[in-house]
């Protein structure tokens, strides 16, 4: 019972308020609005959202959490220029989870950078695979571009 922590004076509002533009947002992209509506909806939540950003860093309980989300600031609100794409993340995490499971039990990877080069690019050749690109173009062209090599 002692690591129960009660909310700090702020947290619970900065939590609400965060909670209740997800909502908003998922409300708004169900409608399949039009994408000039898509992109003036996102510039007035993200002035929102500095707004609501600058007071909570201003408190000490939430200031931590509030630089945090004002680093990803423009950032946010993506999904909604992108029809399609999920306000979160959870179609990607999914993608390389069995790749984790698979470096975490059989430990092929002997250093960090190898082990995070590998899961950059099964997130890569996911993210392709959903779109419905195919992979070994798309590999090609990127390692071609990438190291400026050309079909002789």
């Amino acid at each position: 019972m002692d690591d129960y922590k009660e909310p700090m004076e702020h947290e619970q509002g900065l939590s609400e308020e965060m909670h209740q533009r997800f909502t908003m947002l998922k409300t708004f992209i169900g409608k399949d609005p039009p994408m000039q509506e898509r992109v003036l909806q996102k510039e007035a939540w993200d002035h929102e959202l500095k707004t609501v950003v600058d007071e909570y860093c201003t408190y000490d309980d939430t200031r931590v959490k509030a630089r945090y989300i004002q680093h990803g600031l423009g950032s946010w609100y993506t999904c909604l220029l992108y029809p399609g794409m999920q306000p979160t993340n959870n179609l990607a995490e999914q993608a390389i989870r069995k790749h984790v499971i698979v470096r975490k039990i059989i430990g092929t990877f002997r250093s960090e950078k190898g082990s995070e080069n590998y899961q950059y690019i099964e997130s890569v050749l996911a993210t392709w695979q959903l779109q419905g690109k195919n992979m070994s173009e798309k590999l090609e062209k990127s390692l071609r571009n990438k190291l400026c090599f050309s079909r002789s």
